[in-house]
């Protein structure tokens, strides 16, 4: 069994990126993120229409946080900055030492391998230092750019789930796509 806790926040660093806890300062940033409706396409929110909404979700980011449910990261430009995305790792089970990857990336950063550069990184965070046998994702089909984000990273497409998750009142098909920890290498 692993044990889960994030305390104090694990701050993660790659060539361009800064990985570090999403704060109220950077409400700007996640609001022009969320409340793009791209970028909320495939995704599980409707896209937010007001600060406020954007600040919930900080607020749900830090309670989920306390209570060792899910890790979300803010996905930073070195050199700038800017919080140009979201990376979430939940849906832990301790016992079989298996968790979920999520992720959302600004419309306009789209294509520059952010996405791919903050999956390996946090796969190694999840594999070494929380143990994690098996990390996977769910990737909605027709969100190719998912697909080959992780395929990249080194996952393998498992399959598909029908109509496993409600998404925005619709049951929609799952991708299965996941990587072991013996599978992975840096």
């Amino acid at each position: 069994m692993i044990q889960i806790d994030f305390k104090p926040f694990p701050k993660l660093e790659t060539e361009r990126l800064l990985l570090r806890a999403i704060e109220l300062s950077d409400v700007d940033d996640l609001f022009e993120i969320l409340s793009d409706p791209v970028v909320a396409e495939n995704d599980y929110f409707y896209p937010v229409d007001s600060k406020e909404k954007a600040i919930s979700f900080i607020e749900r980011y830090h309670r989920e946080l306390e209570n060792n449910e899910e890790i979300t990261w803010g996905i930073i430009l070195k050199e700038n900055q800017k919080l140009i995305g979201t990376f979430c790792l939940g849906s832990f089970d301790k016992d079989a030492k298996r968790a979920e990857i999520g992720y959302a990336i600004s419309q306009e950063q789209w294509g520059k391998g952010y996405a791919t550069e903050a999956t390996k990184q946090i796969l190694s965070y999840g594999f070494k230092n929380l143990k994690l046998n098996r990390i996977e994702a769910t990737i909605t089909p027709g969100n190719d750019s998912s697909v080959k984000v992780l395929e990249k990273s080194g996952f393998e497409r498992e399959g598909l789930v029908r109509q496993r998750d409600l998404l925005k009142g619709k049951l929609v098909d799952g991708i299965i796509m996941g990587m072991l920890a013996s599978e992975f290498m840096e």
